[in-house]
């Protein structure tokens, strides 16, 4: 679902902030889209309700990641305003214009497609993802300390 339908408390406004920070301190230069997906009936009712989705595009002089487009959607186990949420998978598609070039998932911690980050950007990009499961250990608490 898209980061801007997610920021529903200032909590989650904050963590939601605080990830595209993240993002952006890691990978310079990149620009973020809080509303990946489109908003028509057929899109939404596809998407996971407890998500939080958001794409990051790229300089193409950066070439650090194999492409100009990242979507990234961290997955939970229910309801983002319940206290028993709790972060269960982050899923990310790198993307070369329409055409994906790679896939990651914490559910196997590997890059898998046609053209993967090379491993020091991969590693990079592993540690991004460990800040996230830190910033939403507890999803209704604000910790942007990291």
């Amino acid at each position: 679902m898209n980061a801007t339908s997610q920021a529903i408390t200032p909590k989650l406004a904050s963590k939601i902030a605080h990830l595209a920070f993240l993002f952006r301190s890691e990978f310079s230069g990149s620009t973020v889209d809080l509303s990946p997906w489109l908003t028509d009936e057929e899109t939404q009712s596809q998407l996971d309700p407890h998500s939080i989705d958001m794409s990051f595009y790229l300089p193409k002089h950066l070439g650090v990641l194999a492409c100009q487009c990242v979507l990234i959607q961290v997955h939970f186990s229910e309801n983002l305003l319940l206290p028993t949420s709790q972060l269960r998978t982050v899923h990310a598609c790198g993307y070369m214009f329409t055409e994906q070039q790679w896939q990651f998932s914490t559910e196997n911690w590997t890059f898998v497609g046609l053209a993967t980050p090379k491993i020091e950007h991969q590693v990079q990009f592993k540690n991004l993802i460990n800040r996230i499961f830190e910033l939403f250990k507890h999803p209704n608490q604000v910790n942007t300390s990291e």
